[in-house]
């Protein structure tokens, strides 16, 4: 296919679905997904997959997580640890707990079924954060406890993904300790090291916004070079870049047209590539695979169940109130990055069989696509509510 066609049709994708499927309450995410699948292999078969999209699509969610980072108020976080604590340890204790159970009753080993667990407790930040942001509610308490949780159990099962994944490899040795320990060194040796360099860097560069954005970008590959190198995934390491950067950005308005910038370019290219290429490659067919419907209907309603339960009790103790702490119980729901990284990583090292990686393929769309769509029609009805703190 002619490469101009090609985006020319990638493009349509992204700008038309999203516009129809808004009047339907579908968020832009959600859609964008929907459209991936639409017209990829597993769909009309319009467009495949190339090396190309995959490089865009996983630069993507790196921008993703990123901008994520970016979006986190340090001295909200510090004010509201409190309660994203709380939200996190249930929301990801819970959960995972039925996670390592279904992994033995279906006859996992150890390894699998605590990776099957982490799978099952783990977020989505990315989803959650570009859903907060649609709705207009980051800047709210609600917005910066849940999403807070979500960055907490997502880097945590990233972290923890990073070390089963190496213990699945090598089996238990006595260089885990070591290797958590330089994970530990690596998150904090950005957040020292960054806000300096940033501090200085975008100091000089106050008038040049377009090399602001060449220093950012230039830092962001570095760190996760860095990462890889030693075995942890990019995403963290964008997270934590966004994170150490948001410390040195100001509410002056050259920092402003940095951050304004910086959306554009994520949001304007790189990120609905991530969420189109990932509906391109997601094969709904293996849901009427009478094999897997058993272990993918059991995990499907027990994850539902337990995140939402979970969410919802842990904010009625934080004196939420039966509304936000619904809304919140649904927004753990969605699990997608960290789970498909897992899964994936999980199958290519054989710690998980094929039914396993199709359950949390399911799982991922499911929760991905009819959470999202839930949330948003309950928050736009009751809207002034939610804000409200």
């Amino acid at each position: 296919m002619d490469t101009y066609f090609l985006f020319f049709i990638i493009l349509t994708s992204i700008f038309i679905v999203p516009q129809i499927l808004k009047r339907f309450n579908v968020p832009t995410i959600t859609a964008t997904m929907l459209a991936g699948i639409l017209i990829g292999p597993f769909g009309l078969n319009i467009i495949q997959t190339s090396t190309t999209l995959d490089t865009f699509a996983a630069f993507g969610v790196i921008f993703l997580m990123f901008l994520a980072g970016l979006e986190v108020d340090n001295e909200t976080l510090k004010d509201e640890f409190k309660n994203s604590l709380v939200l996190s340890l249930f929301s990801m204790l819970i959960p995972s707990i039925g996670g390592y159970l279904i992994g033995q009753y279906f006859g996992l080993d150890f390894i699998g079924s605590l990776l099957y667990a982490v799978i099952f407790s783990s977020h989505s930040v990315g989803i959650v954060y570009a859903l907060m942001d649609e709705l207009g509610l980051i800047k709210s308490r609600f917005g910066t406890t849940v999403i807070s949780a979500s960055v907490v159990i997502d880097l945590i099962s990233l972290i923890v993904i990073s070390i089963l994944i190496k213990m699945g490899g090598s089996g238990i040795t006595s260089d885990i300790i070591p290797f958590v320990v330089l994970i530990a060194a690596y998150i904090i040796a950005l957040l020292i090291i960054i806000p300096l360099i940033s501090k200085l860097i975008l100091k000089e560069l106050k008038k040049f916004h377009v090399q602001k954005i060449h220093f950012i970008l230039l830092i962001i590959l570095i760190s996760i070079i860095v990462g890889e190198h030693i075995g942890i995934h990019p995403i963290i390491g964008a997270f934590i870049i966004g994170i150490a950067v948001s410390e040195e950005l100001t509410k002056e308005e050259h920092d402003q047209v940095l951050n304004e910038n910086l959306n554009a370019i994520g949001y304007g290219i790189f990120i609905p590539l991530f969420f189109l290429n990932l509906g391109m490659t997601t094969d709904i067919s293996v849901i009427f695979n009478f094999d897997n419907i058993s272990l993918i209907i059991v995990s499907v309603v027990t994850l539902i169940g337990l995140k939402i339960s979970s969410g919802y009790f842990s904010l009625r103790i934080l004196d939420y109130d039966k509304l936000k702490s619904f809304c919140g119980g649904l927004l753990t729901v969605p699990s997608l990055t960290a789970s498909l990284v897992g899964a994936t990583l999980g199958r290519d090292l054989g710690i998980l069989p094929e039914k396993f990686f199709v359950s949390v393929v399911v799982i991922a769309l499911l929760t991905s696509t009819v959470a999202p769509i839930y949330v948003k029609s309950l928050v736009s009805k009751n809207y002034d509510k939610l804000k409200l703190n």
